[in-house]
């Protein structure tokens, strides 16, 4: 099984989201996830769409026939209960872990169906994490 765009996007929100302070707006970027920006902002409108995330702030633009979301601002994005649930069940996540729990399953996931770019995020999630805690 394997990842598509959109669903890498709402994982890297997932993880952000398990910190206590998450910072979604400044840790979940296209060229941090190693995706096209245009194709990150409609990944991010689509998970809007189907109510996996609420509160993000999508900018329009374009021409009089082309309107298109050309930027997104994430500073308010949250999981929704939905989304929450749909990213614990596609890894196998019990919801009953710690934050830091989540991080490690969700890392060896991602890193059995080899999207490289997350090992990253989610050794610096899991840090902050850990930090937090003492």
């Amino acid at each position: 099984m394997g990842l598509d765009i959109k669903q890498k996007v709402l994982i890297a929100i997932y993880t952000e989201y398990q910190k206590d302070l998450p910072n979604i707006d400044g840790n979940v970027k296209a060229d941090i996830l190693g995706i096209d920006n245009n194709i990150f902002n409609v990944a991010i409108e689509k998970l809007e769409n189907e109510g996996l995330i609420t509160a993000s702030n999508l900018i329009k633009g374009g021409s009089s026939t082309v309107w298109n979301t050309i930027m997104v601002n994430l500073t308010h994005t949250k999981m929704t209960p939905d989304g929450i649930s749909y990213i614990e069940e596609k890894l196998g996540i019990e919801r009953t872990l710690t934050g830091a729990e989540k991080v490690r399953n969700v890392s060896v996931k991602v890193a059995e169906w080899g999207w490289d770019q997350f090992k990253d995020i989610a050794a610096k999630t899991l840090s902050e994490i850990l930090k937090s805690q003492f």
